[in-house]
């Protein structure tokens, strides 16, 4: 059990023996006069009907003179209070994608290029960060930056009020506080944080820190807020309870969704049925009938906003006696719709960065030029791809102002923890045939090193290949274009020469290699690189056939590279494209003792048809001298490269390889950035290696095919398959990847 899983217990407990009325309201006063309050509770996707009975009481005329909301219920009542309408509240829960509000990964394609290439290989996806010398522990699985974002966005566009009390309806967000255990009732702060700390699922998203307080979802100490209601002095309440029903069927529930769904359910009931009892003669409680809808589901929310309607209308007679004659309903809704429905002019823009970056490089990143017209849904999608870049907490950005004097303020902290970071990975594969590797991985990164973009990158990989290497890449331009990147590294792996079909020595290849690499990053798809490099390689046979002796070679050279990287993720890739454009040619200044021209070119496409995705695939490489150095050669064999052959079993000086892999995917979940897709596949191939003065044709490429089943699961990608390529087959088992 956490220390926040076990808070939240504790606070649990008290509100079983604490009464209400010891919930303290921040900056509070007395309600100066007898009030009808409307009351809605938590429940995640299942607030999504307080829309649909908001609407049904605007059908009857009735106007509360306070909201009071708890969780999703804070979300939907603050919008109301700021002015939204039941229509543009469901157009906005239709229109979001909640997947990605829950969610503090930024979409592939919104990071950088460098970003991008954190992703290869595939390690394990949880970062350990430190602080101090200490492992950094964070208090949720997310740090909220789209949650963040989203309310930013909403406040911008209802109003600029601090004090809840000035919305167009007067309105209370209810939160725990992890300190004491006792409900807060937030009056004084923004709509924005006000919303954001009452939805604040604690373990899930990082409690929000107000005047001195850490303030947690409101549910685990009033869920359906009637207490919090009274003591502000209501004397009529209209409650709406969406909260989960414990069912007495369910006392097991096995997989993650329920558990979390189970867990929220417990926590909430006990306090709800205590303010239930607080219910008068003259309350009503609307209890809308949302059957199955749990509190992730919200894909169906539409759904649940008609349930809220539907039980709504159902009161219709007992709510009939607070209905408005016509000038007092149009009175409060010419009130309640007030906000900016037309575009918002903003005039200066002020960043606050505390970050250890520059402030021309977050302002680099802003498009916003003032005098200019605000776009919220502009400036989320900058700012998710500026924390992309890792250097920075929980960005936020507000309003502040009036109409011809309004300022854009982008507040850009540093993140909770040091520049440090550990990730770890795993790699094995097996044929079942003798041939096994495995590998555990290290890499270290700093970033940023400087103000100025650097980073450092440093790898330790054991195992059938081992590696220790270290890297410092450093941006010339605040746009972060231009860098220079020094390196050095050490690799020893197991390499096995093969003769018709049957390795006969098994070779140490150690090298030592120093680089000094400078290139321009093309946008956020490609890089060009150009590297100069010397290194040792020696070559020692550790088993087999005595005949083959050990080499020493000093290589040195340019290299040229391009890139292209548009897929969405690496592992299983749905969409995009990438490329892979080398030239290579050997220099005696940097120590080259036999010469090197070579160029290999790889193009690899993904899309999708449904479920099923398609990847083509293109490799060709060629030795323009002739060549018999290992180094040189190209090497064809092994899953998806001639499938049925063993790994690297064939070597010429040209090659050529096509393959098609199709996969349908079987099932799949994510949850708070975490996700598993499991897929079955077929894999059809043609290729071969070729001497230089051989020509290549359709009969002299040797064809194979495989069947796999594959998991991208947070450890890497899982493999199970079969393949073949003329009379030969092989079973291959692999996770993770490698260096």
């Amino acid at each position: 059990m956490t220390r926040i899983t076990r808070r939240i217990a504790t606070i649990a407990l008290a509100t079983l023996v604490v009464p209400l009325a010891a919930a303290q309201e921040i900056a509070t006063q007395p309600a100066p006069e007898p009030k009808l309050v409307l009351v809605l509770s938590g429940g995640g996707a299942r607030g999504t009907a307080h829309v649909g009975v908001i609407r049904a009481l605007e059908e009857l005329r009735i106007a509360p003179d306070l909201i009071v909301g708890t969780s999703m219920g804070s979300i939907v009542g603050g919008l109301y209070a700021a002015g939204w309408s039941p229509d543009e509240m469901e157009e906005l829960l239709a229109a979001t994608d909640w997947n990605e509000v829950f969610s503090d990964e930024a979409p592939r394609a919104d990071k950088t290029y460098r970003r991008k290439q954190d992703d290869r290989p595939v390690l394990i996806q949880t970062r350990v960060h430190f602080k101090g010398w200490r492992p950094y522990l964070p208090p949720g699985i997310l740090g909220g930056q789209n949650l963040e974002l989203l309310m930013d966005a909403l406040q911008a566009e209802s109003t600029a009020a601090v004090d809840l009390e000035d919305l167009n309806i007067p309105f209370r967000a209810v939160a725990a506080d992890l300190g004491s255990g006792e409900a807060v009732v937030l009056r004084n702060t923004s709509l924005a944080t006000a919303m954001r700390a009452s939805m604040s699922i604690a373990g899930v998203f990082a409690p929000v820190e107000l005047d001195g307080r850490r303030l947690v979802d409101g549910a685990a100490v009033a869920n359906l807020p009637i207490g919090v209601a009274r003591d502000l002095g209501a004397t009529t309440i209209i409650a709406v309870d969406i909260s989960t029903p414990l069912d007495p069927d369910d006392d097991d529930p096995s997989d993650l969704f329920s558990i979390i769904n189970r867990n929220n359910s417990v926590l909430a009931a006990a306090n709800r049925d205590r303010d239930l009892r607080l219910l008068g003669a003259g309350d009503v409680l609307i209890q809308p009938d949302l059957g199955d809808i749990t509190f992730a589901d919200f894909s169906r929310s539409l759904e649940a906003v008609a349930s809220g309607v539907a039980a709504t209308r159902a009161k219709a007679g007992e709510l009939a006696r607070y209905s408005l004659d016509d000038d007092a309903w149009q009175d409060f809704l010419t009130r309640q719709r007030r906000r900016p429905h037309g575009p918002i002019e903003i005039d200066r823009v002020r960043i606050d960065n505390g970050a250890p970056i520059d402030d021309a490089i977050v302002r680099r990143a802003l498009s916003v030029d003032p005098p200019a017209t605000f776009d919220s849904a502009a400036l989320s999608g900058e700012l998710i791809r500026l924390r992309a870049l890792r250097y920075f907490g929980v960005m936020s950005f507000d309003l502040e102002g009036e109409e011809g004097n309004r300022e854009l303020v982008v507040t850009t902290p540093p993140p909770p923890y040091g520049r440090g970071s550990v990730q770890l990975g795993i790699g094995f594969q097996d044929d079942f045939e003798g041939n096994t590797g495995y590998t555990v991985t290290a890499r270290h990164q700093v970033l940023p090193v400087n103000r100025r973009g650097g980073e450092w990158q440093n790898v330790v990989q054991l195992g059938t290949v081992g590696i220790l290497d270290s890297q410092f890449y450093q941006p010339l331009d605040s746009a972060m274009r231009w860098f220079v990147e020094p390196s050095a590294g050490f690799r020893r792996e197991l390499a096995d020469l093969w003769i018709d079909g049957t390795p006969v020595v098994e070779y140490e290849i150690e090298s030592l290699e120093a680089r000094l690499a400078a290139g321009r990053v093309l946008g956020r798809w490609g890089e060009l690189r150009a590297t100069a490099y010397t290194a040792d390689y020696r070559a020692t046979p550790k088993l087999g056939s005595p005949i083959f002796p050990p080499d020493e070679e000093r290589r040195g050279g340019v290299r040229v590279d391009f890139h292209v990287d548009t897929v969405d993720q690496v592992a299983f890739p749905t969409r995009g494209f990438e490329v892979s454009a080398t030239y290579q040619r050997s220099s005696s200044a940097l120590g080259a003792e036999s010469p090197t021209d070579l160029a290999a070119v790889r193009v690899a496409s993904s899309f999708s048809l449904g479920r099923i995705v398609v990847n083509p695939y293109l490799e060709y490489g060629e030795n323009f001298e002739p060549t018999f150095d290992y180094l040189n050669l190209f090497k064809l064999g092994g899953l998806g490269r001639l499938s049925g052959l063993g790994d690297n079993e064939l070597l010429g000086e040209k090659l050529a390889l096509g393959r098609i892999v199709g996969r349908y995917r079987l099932t799949g979940f994510r949850l708070a950035g975490f996700s598993v897709r499991v897929y079955a596949g077929l894999s059809l191939e043609a290729g071969n290696v070729f001497a230089a003065d051989e020509s290549i044709t359709g009969s002299s490429l040797r064809t194979a095919w495989g069947a796999f089943i594959g998991a991208d699961t947070p450890l890497g990608p899982l493999y199970l398959g079969y393949g073949r390529t003329d009379d030969r087959d092989r079973i291959y088992l692999a996770i993770g990847d490698r260096f």
